[in-house]
């Protein structure tokens, strides 16, 4: 429950600590106390400038792309290197790739896949059972276009690969291939003999990047950067695109030279600006302005905001994944909540890979502070929403927890350092150490709730003791809600409702509030079937006293409506014995033969009875009228009804039934009657039996719902 553990032996001391932190010291309130990211500071929510930071930008490209699906390798590389974890479903079909259509790859293909196995933390010496760097420096067809050889340059550059000296393409082999096509004013081009083009120039110094060291290099990458920064326009890009502005800034970010720097400034703009010009409101990027959103303009933006990111941390390389500071902690998708002292303050999901990071994405997107603060044991959570700590007088103060794989975890971790995992339930709430608990399970009786049926709710609370033992109880004396109808627990965390609770999926919340102390629980919030009753077109004729068996029996499906169209039960009609011998067989468990020979001549193959009369008379469930005759259509009596049950079920009776027409009850079905009445799966009518009463279908649906 909390985020940290002591042993019984440091409790005391930070008990005192607690009380100090509590009244103006700097230490931190100990076991319990959300830690947050920055030394006395302040982290809001309010609506954020008309202009959007590139770090905002970043993970809104990379949030849009993960909801529309990872469908490129570009989008993976740039996802990755912006520290998000890909979506397993991304690396399958990767790998699906990889073994279906390897043979048939270009040269940029191999390339690119290489910096696709790589950006998800695959190894491409060795992946789907090919060796796709060897691929790269062993390819015999790299000609043509210089886009062939930038990208062989970069794949054979993103890891620490072992290339042999006689290897087809060596890393210095590609790079003399690169300085070669450079044009005469510093720029270069696709193919050769063409004017100098702002992407291509941008995609070869991206590749000559790690090897500015060599004089060559150098002075080629120098002569490239000033054609860039002298064709760039007063608007800050190239031309009317996004994507060119996209690529210069993932080049000199590899290069080490701020894109957005005086030298790639213009008319005010520079090429960062030029870039977040297009981005539209769901993060998506166009390709021109106005336009709508482009799935490349939105990938390319996605990796040219990356690239400036770890250009800002000491490596712009967008392509070296030997060294991605963000890779320890990935962004995955967890749920925030927020549970404040007499109500949910938001809640929501959000992808982070550190819980601070996911706290104050929550309170950006929905308007909440959070206010943090320093202590020699951490930084902590002081208050969210305007709720800061000690306002019962208490130890009480914002805590945090993780629900992980469906259980509650101890959590040690300080909130700026604590790893989330994909899936994770972050909660911060305000409480108390050992006071305020968890919800650790919800269960129901019965566990499918129906219509028209009672139901009892059972909450069982977790806490964890000084010694990190997880300890769980009843919780009594919180409220749950379901439907509009609220209940209280007992001392057991048993709370009971009626039998009117609505059809439908229903929201469950389970509150401890209290009057000027912490909540007993964290709010919880689940959901619940209630399963509707039936409403047959004749359900005005069901007797009352059947009503309930009618419904139960048929969601339970042991018997069907009759006809076509809307549920129709006919409750007076008259049941078959080959209905009833159905039915038998639905009660006991059994299925209906699909092979077989009756022994009665009246039960013909082909019949929708006949494999269920075969069934039934092979496991002894029923007998025939004669050693011949079933009369499958007959109607079936009460006495004969009873005989059956009897011998499905192995009932003898204890004791004897007196009705007033016992004499009535043939000789064959006496010890069936008894048996059935003294178990109560039968009763009179009035003070007689009527053993030749004929059985009506609602008849039947009260005895099936009684039985076992």
């Amino acid at each position: 429950m909390l985020h940290r553990v002591y042993s019984r032996a440091s409790a005391l001391g930070m008990a005192l600590l607690l009380v100090i932190s509590l009244v103006g010291g700097s230490f931190s309130s100990g076991a319990g106390t959300a830690a947050a990211a920055a030394s006395g500071s302040s982290a809001s929510a309010a609506a954020s400038s008309s202009s959007v930071s590139a770090t905002e930008a970043v993970y809104s490209a990379a949030e849009y792309v993960l909801s529309q699906g990872v469908t490129s390798d570009w989008q993976a590389i740039g996802l990755a290197q912006a520290g998000y974890q890909l979506p397993a479903s991304y690396v399958t079909s990767l790998e699906s790739q990889v073994k279906t259509g390897a043979a048939k790859f270009s040269a940029t293909d191999y390339a690119r896949t290489v910096l696709a196995v790589k950006a998800a933390g695959q190894d491409p010496t060795s992946f789907a059972g090919v060796n796709l760097v060897e691929k790269v420096y062993g390819n015999t067809g790299l000609k043509g276009t210089l886009n062939g050889y930038v990208f062989s340059l970069i794949a054979l550059g993103s890891g620490d690969y072992s290339i042999p000296a006689g290897a087809v393409w060596t890393k210095d082999k590609l790079v003399q291939r690169i300085l070669k096509s450079q044009n005469s004013d510093g720029g270069f081009t696709l193919i050769a003999g063409s004017a100098s083009d702002p992407d291509m120039t941008a995609m070869a110094l991206t590749a000559l990047s790690p090897y500015k060291g060599q004089a060559d290099v150098d002075a080629a990458g120098k002569k490239a950067v000033a054609w860039l920064s002298k064709q760039q326009s007063s608007n800050g890009g190239y031309g009317a695109s996004s994507e060119s502005a996209a690529q210069a800034v993932i080049a000199l970010s590899a290069y080490g030279i701020d894109p957005a720097g005086a030298d790639f400034t213009k008319n005010g703009a520079t090429l960062v600006s030029r870039l977040l010009s297009f981005r539209l409101a769901d993060g998506s990027f166009s390709h021109t302005l106005g336009g709508g959103s482009n799935v490349l303009a939105t990938e390319q933006a996605l990796e040219a905001l990356a690239a400036y990111g770890l250009y800002a941390k000491g490596n712009g390389n967008l392509y070296d994944f030997t060294a991605n500071p963000l890779a320890a902690k990935p962004k995955v998708q967890v749920r925030v909540d927020v549970e404040g002292p007499t109500a949910s303050i938001g809640g929501g999901t959000v992808y982070s890979g550190i819980a601070l990071d996911a706290l104050n994405k929550l309170a950006q997107a929905e308007g909440f502070a959070v206010e943090t603060k320093s202590s020699s044991f951490g930084i902590f959570v002081a208050g969210i929403g305007g709720v800061g700590s000690a306002r019962f007088g208490g130890y009480d103060g914002w805590m945090y927890t993780i629900q992980r794989g469906g259980k509650w975890l101890n959590v040690y971790d300080a909130v700026d350092q604590l790893t989330l995992q994909a899936g994770d339930h972050l909660v911060f709430y305000y409480g108390d150490y050992g006071v305020t608990k968890l919800v650790d399970s919800v269960t129901y009786q019965p566990a499918e709730p129906k219509e028209g049926t009672p139901l009892q709710v059972t909450v069982s609370s977790l806490a964890w003791d000084f010694d990190g033992n997880p300890v769980t109880a009843g919780a009594a004396g919180v409220t749950v809600s379901i439907g509009g109808k609220t209940a209280v627990t007992d001392g057991k965390g048993v709370a009971s409702f009626g039998s009117d609770l609505p059809p439908g999926s229903q929201t469950v919340e389970i509150t401890g509030y209290k009057e000027n102390a912490v909540p007993s629980v964290v709010r919880y919030t689940g959901s619940v079937k209630v399963t509707a009753l039936t409403i047959f077109t004749d359900e005005k004729q069901i007797s009352p006293w059947a009503v309930a068996s009618v419904h139960a029996v048929y969601n339970s499906k042991l018997m069907e409506g009759v006809g076509s169209g809307k549920p129709t039960f006919a409750p007076k009609a008259k049941i078959t014995r080959a209905q009833f011998a159905a039915l038998l067989l639905r009660l006991t468990g059994n299925e209906p033969s699909a092979s077989g020979t009756a022994s009665f001549s009246d039960v013909k193959a082909g019949s929708w009875y006949y494999g269920y009369v075969v069934k039934a008379k092979a496991l002894g469930l029923i007998g025939g009228v004669t050693t011949t005759s079933f009369k499958p259509d007959a109607y079936i009596t009460r006495q004969d009804m009873a005989v059956m049950i009897a011998r499905a079920y192995k009932l003898s009776p204890l004791t004897k039934t007196t009705f007033t027409d016992s004499g009535k009850i043939s000789s064959y079905a006496l010890n069936a009657v008894n048996a059935m009445t003294e178990k109560g799966y039968m009763t009179g009518i009035g003070s007689a039996f009527d053993p030749q009463g004929l059985v009506t279908r609602e008849m039947a649906a009260v005895v099936a719902s009684r039985l076992p």
